[in-house]
């Protein structure tokens, strides 16, 4: 499981965590690079290059497209509000986000080399593949934009893995906010639910001469019917039956011989049960069922039958199961490791070449009411592919 999601070729919107534009000091056009465009953020241990800023400009310029009321042509004066619900231009978004992920960047290097963290070959694998595949979908576009592959990578899929291995190297056994087993056995019994849940339908399908499919609900003895054969199966549940061998009791009344029981363990908000189902299961006890019935009054309702299995018994899966130690250890910290470098970022020491910069607007992106064609021409003239 990973903290963020890898950057794909165009729609690469919500970037790396990060905050205001303090802690930099700039290299303006009279200052000490007024004619070096190669470079566009830089600390003691990494320099950004142009493409890079560009591709995270970019990313943000694509953001924002989706943010404001009308995402084509020239928005950049629109109105909208960011993460934070902080009322901005698109312009200023833009600039924002775009500053907060070169610091980002520049962050993630700098602690990743302090904690003398090393990326597996399996990890370098994974990250190139991924940047591969999207760079064959978007390399026309981000070449035309001054991005090399380099630049894409690096940016999008180096970086991420990077900030993954510090995650890990924080949390995981010998780091300094090292979270034991008994920690995550706790946090995974009071957060996580196993629920099991048979559906069935209380209505019919059918298809009308034009071939539309249209639904029409089971008469009331139908309904009524399969109402009891669920009284009967959590009565017997609660009553000290097993969870599985009443479902063989329900195979057997409903003549099949699969077993139709959905089965998981989650955070219940995480699940994707749907409102009803999440709340049924989150006021029963471990070790009981119940039914519930969802849209009776429509024509395509649905009974459900619910059990909720005992945590502590799916818990002990943790001290052998590494991809469900990770997951957990994810579920448990994320949010805490991203504030952690969102505080980090606010003051974080760098320095901008504003000049290589403002060389690179976000207008360079609009493609309306010009053509793409001539807009993207016109790019390239100017915006050389960045090592």
């Amino acid at each position: 499981m990973k903290i963020f999601g890898k950057a794909v070729a165009v729609a690469l919107g919500a970037l790396m965590v990060g905050s205001a534009m303090s802690g930099c000091t700039q290299a303006a056009v009279f200052g000490n690079y007024p004619n070096d465009w190669s470079w566009s953020y830089k600390d003691d241990t990494s320099t950004m290059t142009i493409g890079e800023y560009i591709y995270y400009n970019y990313s943000a310029y694509y953001n924002a497209s989706n943010k404001v009321e009308k995402g084509t042509g020239d928005f950049l004066d629109q109105k909208l509000n960011d993460d934070d619900g902080k009322e901005m231009t698109a312009r200023e978004f833009i600039a924002k986000t775009s500053d907060e992920a070169c610091k980002n960047f520049l962050y993630i290097n700098k602690t990743f080399k302090d904690m003398k963290l090393k990326l597996t070959n399996e990890e370098i694998a994974s990250y190139k593949a991924n940047a591969d595949q999207n760079w064959t979908y978007g390399r026309k576009t981000f070449e035309a934009y001054g991005i090399s592959k380099d630049s894409f990578v690096e940016a999008g899929y180096e970086n991420p893995a990077k900030l993954e291995a510090i995650f890990k190297g924080l949390y995981q056994e010998g780091g300094k906010k090292e979270v034991s087993l008994d920690q995550l056995k706790k946090y995974y019994e009071e957060n996580y639910v196993n629920y099991n849940y048979i559906s069935i339908p209380l209505y019919e399908s059918s298809t009308d001469d034009d071939g539309n499919s249209k639904s029409t609900k089971k008469s009331n003895d139908d309904i009524n019917k399969i109402k009891k054969n669920l009284d009967k199966y959590v009565k017997d549940i609660n009553g000290g039956t097993s969870y599985a061998d009443e479902v063989k009791v329900y195979m057997k009344d409903y003549d099949t011989e699969t077993d139709p029981t959905v089965s998981a363990t989650s955070i219940l908000k995480n699940a994707g049960l749907g409102e009803e189902i999440e709340k049924a299961f989150s006021e029963m006890k471990d070790g009981k069922a119940k039914y519930i019935i969802v849209g009776e009054d429509g024509d395509s309702p649905m009974a459900y039958l619910l059990y909720r299995g005992n945590i502590k018994d799916e818990s002990k899966k943790l001290g052998s199961d590494e991809s469900l130690r990770y997951s957990t250890l994810v579920n448990m910290k994320s949010e805490e490791f991203q504030n952690d470098v969102k505080k980090a970022v606010q003051n974080y020491k760098c320095e901008i070449n504003t000049a290589a910069i403002e060389k690179y607007p976000s207008t360079m992106f609009i493609t309306e009411p010009a053509t793409e064609a001539a807009t993207s021409d016109e790019i390239s003239a100017d915006a050389k592919v960045q090592k």
